[in-house]
């Protein structure tokens, strides 16, 4: 009885393994990726509204938009206040912590936030940018995270996200339901700085499907 494959059977079993892993690996890394990309956008926005929580807590208000880190004022002292005081904030972290290039999902060439003013900047702990601000009419607030700084894939919508925060709800990523189609989920892949993503990876329950 034959009980053993030859060099020739070995070395075709190989190379159709190798093909089907050819096949599969890209997909699977991706899937993989993703996954790590959601999680930890997941612990961010978690921090981000245990902040605004707490803000609203030591202030003894109800809503963000009557504490002083929710009114706008030119140069964005008070948002850089609330940055310092509510985010635990890496050793050193420059002015500017985010990349200098961005895509959009699409591939087209996105705006880096690094020219945007009127806000609070740090690259936080645990390797995150982030950058806050408030609108002028005190209707809502900004937070833009790009959850791995300057590392890649440096994508608007896939390391880099847009939080709208309601200052009169304090609920995050509700604001496209009231400003038009800025945060509109089905806008992610092409709306610059990534604007509805996270409002389409929580109607998809936590996952990023596109």
């Amino acid at each position: 009885m034959r009980k053993a494959l030859t060099i020739g059977e070995l070395l075709v079993t190989m190379a159709i393994i190798g093909i089907i892993a050819t096949l599969v690996l890209p997909g699977f890394l991706k899937d993989y990726h993703k996954k790590l990309y959601v999680a930890h956008l997941k612990k961010v926005y978690e921090m981000i509204e245990t902040a605004v929580n707490q803000a609203c807590t030591d202030n003894n208000v109800s809503y963000f938009y009557q504490t002083p880190y929710g009114q706008y004022v030119a140069g964005g002292g008070n948002q850089q206040a609330f940055i310092d005081k509510y985010f635990k904030k890496a050793a050193g972290t420059a002015t500017n912590p985010f990349s200098g290039t961005y895509k959009k999902v699409n591939g087209s060439t996105a705006s880096s936030p690094g020219s945007l003013s009127n806000s609070g900047w740090a690259k936080l702990a645990g390797g995150e940018a982030i950058h806050f601000f408030c609108q002028y009419d005190l209707s809502y607030c900004v937070f833009m995270i790009d959850i791995n700084a300057t590392d890649g894939p440096n994508i608007m919508g896939r390391d880099f996200f847009t939080i709208a925060l309601d200052t009169h709800t304090n609920k995050l990523a509700d604001k496209y339901n009231k400003n038009g189609n800025t945060y509109n989920a089905d806008n992610c892949t092409t709306a610059e700085y990534g604007y509805g993503c996270v409002e389409r990876i929580l109607r998809d329950n936590w996952e990023m499907k596109y």
